[in-house]
């Protein structure tokens, strides 16, 4: 398969990366292989050595302040500073390969000013095909602030944790509170991972949060409802979650594919935790790329399959008590950084 990848982009520098590159031990058979290619010949090492960090208005003491006068006024869901894009993008695309598997192509740019993309497609990737040797020169240009992109990124994903686990706390519906506790732990969990020099992957995010010994992963799992998750709660959720993506063409067939695999394998396997926090992921990154701020959440057209998708609790007291609990950890994590 990969053999196929370098010969229909010989002239492109290649890697691997992704799951079947940085942990071959998470990796799962349904995997989507995520090809990485660089399109334009020139490196330069200026933008790297002197970047804007996107994420800089969440430094030092600033990022308290912003806690301290935001909190429970509420925030969209789109509040992190990086934004879902649709996999029908041009540098995000799927191909259906020889031998039955999926490539991800992601197009990336060195002249590229998305610096946090970059960081996180080379981390650990394994080159295929280096004309000129383009990508190790980027790699390594890269290596200095890798650390400090990875660092910032969580500060901002932990920010957003925050907002959404207050938004819990605050708003009426206690559905949509649901929502907002089940997608502050989604962006718990790849803060978290971030922070500890990994890069979070959708369908083995918890598997990721498991192998850090996190004394708070149990207040993860509770908000993320995954105490309900067996056989039957899976395949409800996915065939809503499948409902979602195809009646809002928010992904590709060839994504949707991928998606229902992974979800397909993790329940064959029994791993029903895993597949309903893989879903609940995937319904957060939905709702992300819609812009939906508190209060909004009921008005969109999937509301009730998203309910379903994401098993939302109605219980308003015990997601307010967790949300609560959240928000104190947020909180601990955003001083420690």
């Amino acid at each position: 398969m990969l053999e196929q990848i370098v010969n229909m982009y010989k002239q492109y520098p290649l890697a691997l990366t992704g799951c079947r590159a940085r942990s071959k031990d998470l990796a799962y058979d349904v995997c989507e292989y995520n090809i990485l290619l660089l399109e334009d010949t020139s490196i330069s090492s200026n933008a790297l050595q002197h970047y804007d960090n996107p994420y800089a208005n969440y430094e030092g003491n600033a990022i308290n302040k912003r806690l301290d006068r935001q909190a429970g006024s509420g925030s969209s869901i789109n509040s992190s500073s990086s934004s879902s894009r649709s996999s029908n993008s041009k540098s995000d695309e799927y191909i259906y390969m020889d031998d039955g598997s999926i490539a991800r192509m992601h197009r990336i740019s060195s002249r590229s000013s998305k610096t946090v993309e970059r960081v996180m497609l080379l981390d650990g990737m394994v080159i295929l095909n280096d004309v000129n040797s383009r990508l190790s020169m980027l790699e390594a240009n890269i290596a200095s602030i890798a650390r400090r992109v990875k660092i910032s990124r969580a500060r901002s994903l932990m920010v957003d944790a925050f907002f959404y686990a207050s938004n819990a706390m605050h708003v009426s519906d206690a559905l949509e509170a649901s929502f907002w506790l089940r997608s502050a732990a989604c962006s718990y969990m790849e803060a978290h991972i971030l922070s500890n020099g990994s890069i979070p992957m959708p369908s083995h995010i918890l598997a990721q949060m498991r192998m850090l010994s996190d004394i708070n992963t149990s207040t993860i799992t509770e908000c993320l409802g995954l105490e309900h998750a067996n056989r039957s709660s899976v395949a409800r959720a996915m065939r809503a979650l499948m409902h979602i993506l195809a009646a809002s063409n928010y992904s590709s067939r060839l994504a949707m594919a991928v998606v229902r695999k992974k979800v397909e394998y993790l329940s064959s396997m029994g791993m029903y935790t895993d597949a309903y926090a893989y879903i609940c992921y995937i319904c957060r990154e939905f709702v992300k790329s819609k812009g939906i701020s508190i209060g909004y959440l009921g008005r969109i057209p999937e509301y009730d399959m998203l309910s379903i998708a994401m098993n939302l609790s109605s219980d308003h007291l015990h997601t307010s008590r967790l949300a609560d609990k959240l928000v104190a950890l947020c909180k601990a994590r955003l001083n420690a950084y």
